[in-house]
């Protein structure tokens, strides 16, 4: 475990302010004023990732894992977010709007 990742009890969380990050083979690319916090569920078929900016959370996701790959669901994203998503290259890229 690296020192972004937090072990709560069975559950193990991923807490990065870095502009690249990977998560289940997805990979993430944020602004840098923004913080990833995944993991938590309880299901551990389902990763959920929450994007914040500050103190507000501004995305949500949720990434299913399957024998041979994983699903990545856009479940929620502020309006002034732009996102490209490439299942392809399993990727995320985030900006905001100017």
């Amino acid at each position: 475990m690296n020192e972004n990742e937090i072990l709560l009890g069975k559950r193990q969380f991923l807490f990065s302010k870095g502009q690249m990050t990977g998560v289940g083979g997805w990979s993430f690319t944020l602004p840098p004023s923004f913080t990833m916090i995944a993991g938590g569920s309880a299901n551990p078929v389902h990763t959920l990732i929450s994007l914040y900016r500050e103190s507000e959370k501004v995305a949500q996701f949720m990434l299913t894992h399957r024998k041979l790959e994983s699903q990545l669901t856009v479940q929620a994203v502020a309006s002034d977010l732009l996102l490209e998503v490439s299942a392809a290259t399993y990727s995320v890229i985030v900006t905001e709007k100017s």
